[in-house]
């Protein structure tokens, strides 16, 4: 079962991250975690506004309900929009999203 993160402290972890993926809209650090996998999702107003904000986070959400049995199982991540993520289509969020599977 993926946890979510929801406390500050916990994406305050993330400013010393030693790994990372870079996708071309998305930057991905992660961390180690014992505890099970755990997903945060940061979407800052650069990068779009409210709405579209809030509907690129529910798609985040839904593909990652959807395909968490790919992400490995000791680790703790945040997912970082970039700009133009927001305008991405299913397939091409599918994709870049789908670089999780190769974090070790």
């Amino acid at each position: 079962m993926i946890r979510w993160i929801t406390a500050h402290q916990e994406y305050m972890e993330f400013i010393h991250a030693e790994s990372s993926l870079r996708t071309r809209n998305f930057y991905i650090p992660y961390l180690q975690d014992p505890k099970g996998p755990a997903v945060g999702i940061t979407i800052s107003k650069k990068v779009a506004g409210a709405v579209k904000r809030n509907r690129l986070k529910r798609r985040v959400r839904a593909w990652i309900r959807a395909h968490g049995s790919i992400l490995p199982q000791d680790l703790k991540m945040n997912i970082i929009a970039r700009q133009g993520a927001a305008e991405l289509s299913w397939p091409e969020l599918s994709a870049q999203l789908g670089v999780l599977e190769k974090c070790e």
